[in-house]
């Protein structure tokens, strides 16, 4: 009987099939991108802004909105304003996004899964006693604002946003404020010390900055977050391939 024999060459055949199919896939993988200047400084803030937090819960994953985000207003008064601005921000996010994520203002509270509180702290308290605490645990001075998700550990989507401004600074405060936190509410949760003209520079209490506009680098972030490449869930080496992947392969249009 010569089957034994038979089955050798076939196994040895199967494995040389494994090592040519691994090696291919292993050449998919690599993406083989020299990026500008521009853009290497754009993958190393990305990485520094999306995979970084200031909370404890960090999984230095890429967490982001797969639904679009239903955003209810609570406020003591009419604030025209203010909602303009609100309203000018989402306009500006939404023209970023590509992968059929939205922010929507909503007028039905229970239909909502983000409620931004224009207001000062004691009406937060009136209205959410648990995001009150939020605000004022560990914090014993006023702040002008605040951004807090919720998301998935197995998933990493954000399914709820909690957002504060304080309507009792200055309306030029305010505007700042409502640019950076709805952008955070993002999944963009750092601030950095690089870019004083970025909405997540750190110092910007400090040294009285007022960023109220997106600079060329806050643009592409969120592009780049909110590309369909980009997925919930990747790490620091899967987000830098993915990064040169769409540089390369679809040239995204970047401010930069």
């Amino acid at each position: 009987m010569f089957k034994s024999n038979k089955n050798k060459k076939f196994l040895l055949i199967s494995i040389i099939l494994i090592a040519v199919i691994s090696s291919f896939l292993l050449f998919i993988r690599k993406v083989n991108y020299i990026p500008t200047p521009y853009e290497k400084e754009l993958i190393d803030y990305f990485k520094e802004i999306a995979l970084q937090s200031e909370y404890d819960n960090n999984p230095e994953k890429i967490i982001k909105w797969k639904e679009s985000m239903l955003l209810y207003v609570v406020k003591e008064k009419e604030f025209k304003p203010q909602i303009s601005v609100i309203k000018k921000v989402i306009d500006n996010i939404n023209r970023l996004t590509t992968d059929g994520f939205k922010i929507i203002l909503t007028d039905n509270y229970a239909k909502s899964n983000s409620i931004l509180y224009l207001c000062n702290r004691e009406q937060v308290y009136k209205s959410n006693k648990d995001f009150y605490e939020m605000l004022t645990k560990d914090i014993d001075y006023d702040i002008a604002g605040l951004a807090y998700t919720e998301f998935s550990t197995k998933t990493h989507t954000i399914d709820k946003a909690l957002i504060f401004i304080n309507s009792e600074y200055s309306f030029d405060i305010q505007e700042a404020t409502i640019l950076e936190e709805i952008t955070q509410s993002l999944g963009l949760a750092f601030d950095s010390k690089l870019y004083t003209n970025s909405v997540f520079y750190k110092e910007k209490s400090k040294q009285k900055v007022r960023v109220k506009k997106y600079s060329q680098l806050d643009k592409d972030i969120v592009r780049l977050l909110y590309h369909p490449k980009m997925k919930p869930g990747l790490d620091s080496i899967e987000v830098e391939r993915v990064i040169k992947k769409i540089l390369k392969l679809e040239k995204i249009k970047l401010d930069g």
